[in-house]
């Protein structure tokens, strides 16, 4: 286990958490982000790489010589897995695979992240790590492969299973509800499906708090697997309420519906609810009620988006200077 500063690389670095992780980690840790294509919004370099070549991956992780890999990098959208399967079994089970030979191949510790997909939602009650997986759902099986093959082969791995996530930077289902209400004063958002809104941000602080202070946990030889979301719960409709409550939205209605009338191609499990006592147990994580991470979400996303504005009349006033110059 490294005692000092160390080099932790990132895969799918520009996405939605990984880019959290990255803004996270970047000051107290050499941050080698790796993606399939650049991500502006960074503002650092990034390692270009397919995952699915093995060769191309190896040569990058011989170079940097990382200290730990956090896999990031997935294929998640759960309707486009349903009507592609060969790729997202390429993206999510193929990919980690050569993650997980490398990572064994040159002595580096995995931290991988998974998700509630992996069950059925069928239980009374929260899902512990060690109930058995039943995906109903392509992306879920992926997942589930995933998390399989990481439990019979790696030499020291650490999976955190995640639930409805949402971040600053990514699709996810508060940027839907506020897309939305700049159309439309009605909405109509299932209500039978019950979980906990988990923010990136406070996944990546999770992160680094482990990396700093309970590093051994993470280095640890042998594959685990935890729940890490925000606590309490919520069902999509009444998680929409709330967000339109934030933004002083009480001239927007929300109906209630049911799963079976929403009509998309991969099942969702009606329970989401993972348990975290064992996170809270053995790491010493547990992470804010989800209320209060989805209001300060709101105020960051409304800073990002006034920034990005900013800077784009900047660059308008400054090429229009050129061309009168």
């Amino acid at each position: 286990m490294p005692t000092e500063a160390f080099g932790i690389l990132i895969t799918g670095a520009g996405g939605m958490l990984g880019t959290d992780l990255v803004r996270a980690l970047e000051n107290d840790f050499e941050i080698i982000g790796l993606d399939k294509k650049p991500a502006p919004h960074l503002e650092r370099p990034l390692e270009i790489c397919d995952l699915l070549q093995e060769r191309k991956l190896r040569e990058v992780f011989m170079s940097r010589n990382p200290g730990l890999v956090i896999h990031c990098a997935a294929l998640t959208d759960v309707d486009y897995c349903e009507d592609h399967a060969e790729e997202a079994v390429a993206q999510n089970v193929e990919a980690t695979r050569n993650i997980v030979t490398i990572c064994n191949d040159l002595g580096i510790p995995l931290v991988f992240f998974s998700t509630d997909y992996v069950f059925d939602g069928k239980k009374k009650g929260e899902y512990l790590e060690s109930d058995p997986a039943n995906p109903v759902s392509v992306y879920g099986r992926t997942k589930k492969d995933a998390e399989d093959h990481i439990l019979a082969n790696a030499k020291s791995a650490v999976i955190f299973r995640i639930t409805w996530l949402y971040g600053v930077f990514g699709r996810s289902f508060p940027r839907a509800i506020l897309r939305q209400i700049a159309e439309t004063t009605k909405l109509t958002v299932v209500a039978d499906q019950i979980g906990r809104p988990t923010y990136t941000k406070d996944i990546a602080q999770a992160l680094k708090v482990l990396l700093s202070s309970r590093r051994d946990k993470v280095f640890a030889p042998g594959a685990r697997i935890y729940h890490l979301t925000n606590t309490g719960q919520v069902t999509w409709a009444d998680f929409a309420r709330f967000i339109l409550e934030r933004v002083g939205r009480d001239d927007v209605t929300v109906e209630d519906m049911t799963s079976d009338k929403l009509n998309r191609p991969a099942p969702r499990p009606a329970n989401s609810l993972l348990n975290l006592e064992k996170s809270e147990r053995e790491l010493g994580v547990i992470l804010r009620p989800w209320q209060d991470a989805v209001a300060e979400f709101l105020v960051e996303l409304e800073e990002v988006r006034k920034a990005a504005e900013a800077k784009a009349r900047a660059k308008a006033e400054a090429e229009g200077a050129s061309d009168q110059g």
